[in-house]
């Protein structure tokens, strides 16, 4: 979700060069600034200090103290932003970016620092409290990992702020993208990416647009910073290459270059995946379209190199193994652990865990003779899909690539992986490790997949050879209590020695070649809360789960298709499962899937419209904003369920940041009660209040 917050007032500030309440700040508001300084420095030298630096210390590490100290952080750099939407002065901006960029540096190492004990408990004594350590190293990697996410979250504000406040001011303006990039900061290149256009034709600004040496500091800002996610406005960029002196647009294609240039779609690409903003054909147009004849030696040198590499990538696809992902390049073989809202993601002993969905990277030759690299997965229903790298990192928000340290182990299981693409998958939710026998050699084409998601990674090592001990050395239990009980009702289980995308983490023979940074959504914390909360109440309570009338039906249709091969044939054809699966188990958990997705991603759903509706300003202003009466119809639906936000918004008495929080905590309280009637109290209207700030 593209927040709104501050952005709308920070771009009118950036393209027409007004200042406003960013003029000046009084001396009040500067005591307060020092005051929040001095906390900030407080609560982050806390939270280092809670950090163990070895192994050994995490067996009696308060994880809880770390989410307390992690929270304060969070509300310290809170109270930070609040100073800044207050106006500094112009020489107090740069400072002040600098020091909150320094501190995302300083949680970002302190996640480095604490991924790299992870070999160093395979040897933990003693062996008794192993673990314990072990699942307060996982708990705290959760907690910073969320942290960093939130920090960046509040940091596009701040940065949004400073550069509103040296709009005006051409070279501290300028200054600033400098600063951004000495911290090679991505939310920094995502403020800054809109000076690459022109301001509007009635702005101030249109007279003194950003020139060609602001351009091309942000090109390098945005090329240091890894920010993939600014391919589609690079794309739009330099699509209009008339209006870009030569050296931008070469500049421009490089940066793209060396972003990760998107490939191809493959032949039979799913339709409903995201299209590429720039593929290599329309980029090679672009640059073949500059008059060479007028170029320096410098820039007519790159340009043909850049022609050369577009010429191979468009005959060939991707030649050799390196496919440029921001900071990271993947490699065929390379293991993707990512970090999604997840129901199933607190039934261990090692719970929560820090992964929840993985792929494998391969190379493919497509139909059409183009080379890719691509990421293979196991979906909980259809065929093993094969999606281009790129365009499968847009659905995670955090990831880690794990690589194998003997290359040619690393080549077995890229090949493993491509070899199932297009093979059935047997869909159920029986999460039992022992239903991976693949042995070394053995051919996976053309075979039915029957496992989970770290199953599938155990399948492609076990088929290149390697030894599940090795790969996964931290196994995990299910949880005691009502887990499997419950769990069974639904057709799941999990079995002895289970292992998850976690596990692996902890493996010496991978190794940690990149990793994302982290980013925050609240749609995804509000699902994510939704489904802890369900993963809680089947560890704790007795599930009592009742069906709407088309997911009964379709379970007794599964119990009566055993005698009935007809029906059988029309059920899996119907519910999208292989016909050798158990109907009624697949039956069971299509229900439950369908049951908790619906009610997650529901309440994220409704959140973001209720967002946007109460941030909207009166409705009488709308349709001059030119709103249509259907979307006018729907906010005012939202601003009488939250009225009472409503009005604290339109009186600007309740910041963006307060506005969120309560809008987060309200649809999430909503979905935990959905939860409690489907499946553990008898059913009952859910009651709607309206959330306090």
């Amino acid at each position: 979700m593209k927040r709104r917050c501050l952005l709308p007032v920070l771009l009118v500030c950036l393209l027409t060069g007004t200042r406003g309440a960013f003029a000046q700040r009084p001396l009040r508001a500067a005591r307060a600034g020092r005051m929040a300084a001095q906390q900030l420095d407080q609560t982050r030298a806390n939270l280092e200090r809670l950090i163990p630096a070895r192994a050994a210390g995490f067996a009696a590490l308060n994880v809880e103290q770390v989410a307390q100290a992690a929270g304060a952080l969070e509300e310290a750099v809170a109270t930070e932003m609040e100073n800044a939407s207050a106006g500094p002065a112009a020489p107090e901006v740069l400072p002040q970016v600098a020091r909150l960029l320094a501190l995302n540096q300083v949680v970002d190492r302190l996640i480095d620092s604490t991924l790299a004990l992870r070999s160093d408990f395979l040897r933990f004594q003693p062996a008794s409290q192993q673990r314990t350590a072990v699942r307060n190293h996982i708990r705290a990697l959760g907690e910073l990992i969320d942290l960093s996410g939130r920090l960046r979250y509040l940091t596009f504000d701040v940065v949004g702020a400073a550069a509103a406040g040296v709009a005006g001011n051409p070279p501290e303006r300028l200054a600033l993208v400098e600063v951004l990039t000495r911290y090679k900061s991505a939310m920094g290149a995502e403020v800054m990416s809109d000076l690459l256009f022109e301001p509007p034709k009635d702005s101030a600004a249109a007279a003194q647009p950003p020139d060609a040496a602001l351009r091309s500091k942000i090109l390098q800002l945005i090329a240091v910073s890894g920010q993939n996610e600014l391919l589609g406005p690079l794309a739009r960029f330099i699509s209009e290459p008339k209006k870009l002196s030569p050296a931008l647009a070469i500049q421009a294609a490089e940066t793209i270059r060396r972003l990760g240039l998107p490939q191809d779609p493959r032949p039979d690409q799913d339709p409903a995946l995201p299209t590429a903003p720039i593929t290599a054909r329309p980029l090679r147009a672009m640059l073949a379209g500059l008059d060479a004849s007028a170029l320096p030696g410098d820039l007519a040198h790159r340009r043909e190199e850049l022609l050369a590499w577009l010429d191979s990538r468009i005959q060939q696809g991707i030649r050799g193994d390196n496919f440029p992902l921001g900071h990271c390049d993947v490699q065929p073989g390379d293991w993707l652990l990512m970090r999604n809202p997840s129901p199933y993601n607190l039934f261990t002993d090692l719970s929560p865990g820090l992964f929840t969905h993985v792929g494998v990277v391969a190379a493919e030759q497509g139909k059409d003779g183009i080379r890719r690299i691509v990421i293979v997965d196991l979906p909980e229903r259809g065929r093993m899909p094969a999606t281009n790298v790129e365009t499968f990192l847009k659905r995670t928000l955090h990831y880690v690539v794990l690589r194998h340290q003997d290359p040619a182990m690393a080549r077995k299981m890229a090949q493993a992986a491509v070899s199932t693409v297009g093979n059935e998958t047997q869909f159920d939710l029986t999460f039992s490790t022992d239903r991976v026998r693949t042995e070394p050699g053995e051919s996976l084409a053309g075979k039915k997949m029957h496992t989970y998601c770290a199953g599938f990674l155990l399948t492609c090592a076990l088929q290149a050879g390697g030894e599940r001990s090795q790969l996964f050395p931290i196994t995990e239990l299910a949880l005691p209590g009502n887990t499997q009980e419950n769990l069974g009702q639904f057709g799941m289980s999990i079995g002895k020695d289970f292992i998850t995308p976690t596990g692996s983490l902890y493996s010496s023979q991978l190794a940690i070649v990149g990793r994302r940074e982290p980013m925050y959504d609240p749609s995804r914390e509000i699902e994510e809360a939704i489904y802890d909360h369900f993963a809680d109440g089947v560890v704790h309570k007795k599930i009592d789960a009742s069906r709407d009338l088309y997911q009964e039906l379709r379970l007794k249709m599964a119990e009566a298709s055993k005698q009935n091969p007809l029906l059988a044939e029309a059920l899996t054809q119907a519910v999208g499962v292989n016909k050798d699966t158990d109907l009624v188990a697949a039956a069971k958990a299509v229900a439950l899937i369908e049951t908790l997705d619906g009610i997650a991603y529901g309440n994220s759903a409704e959140f973001r419209k209720a967002f946007d509706a109460v941030d909207s300003g009166p409705l009488e202003s709308l349709a001059a904003e030119g709103y249509k009466p259907e979307q006018i119809a729907q906010f005012k639906q939202y601003r009488q369920r939250h009225a009472q936000l409503a009005a604290l918004a339109d009186d600007e008495r309740i910041s963006p940041r307060a506005l969120r929080l309560a809008l987060v905590k309200y649809y999430t309280q909503l979905g935990r009660q959905q939860i409690d009637q489907r499946f553990f109290t008898p059913q009952t209207p859910a009651k709607r209040q309206d959330a306090s700030p």
